[in-house]
């Protein structure tokens, strides 16, 4: 069933136990090709200072997505975001992604993703979350998508 809205929807900061649940829906060939593998380096990482990643849950606790930022000292920061496997195309991106520009984001003057060109869902799901969407590929041949705080 679609999504609606961000109704219900929570966040709470990624911790210990979160690291199997991740680790589970990178059994998904596609999630897997298209990030990288939560290693114990990378939950290290998300435990610093320029680093952070969230859990985006239902109202029944369930988790539905992660969202990581890691940020610049000039409030920049730099976006991924995973959705459970079997909850794909059925706005949950789109939800949480609008979620968390109404409750962290406000902590950013930027955030900025790249996208593979192919990855036509996530890129719809940028552009709908209020992300703009660039004209052109960068240097690594990703297709970048900025969100700005008014």
């Amino acid at each position: 069933m679609p999504m609606n809205g961000d109704a219900g929807l929570w966040l709470r900061p990624f911790g210990a136990d979160d690291l199997s649940i991740l680790r589970e829906w990178f059994r998904d060939r596609e999630l897997s090709r298209r990030l990288s593998y939560p290693t114990d380096a990378w939950f290290a990482h998300i435990q610093g200072p320029k680093s952070q990643c969230w859990i985006v849950c239902q109202e029944d606790g369930q988790a539905i997505a992660a969202i990581q930022v890691d940020r610049e000292d000039d409030g920049v920061g730099f976006i991924d975001l995973a959705v459970k496997p079997d909850l794909r195309g059925k706005g949950i991106g789109t939800a949480s992604l609008r979620h968390f520009l109404q409750t962290e984001a406000p902590a950013f003057r930027v955030l900025s993703g790249s996208i593979e060109p192919d990855n036509r869902a996530s890129i719809g799901c940028a552009q709908k979350a209020g992300f703009v969407v660039a004209d052109a590929l960068d240097d690594d041949g990703l297709l970048p998508v900025i969100w700005t705080r008014d």
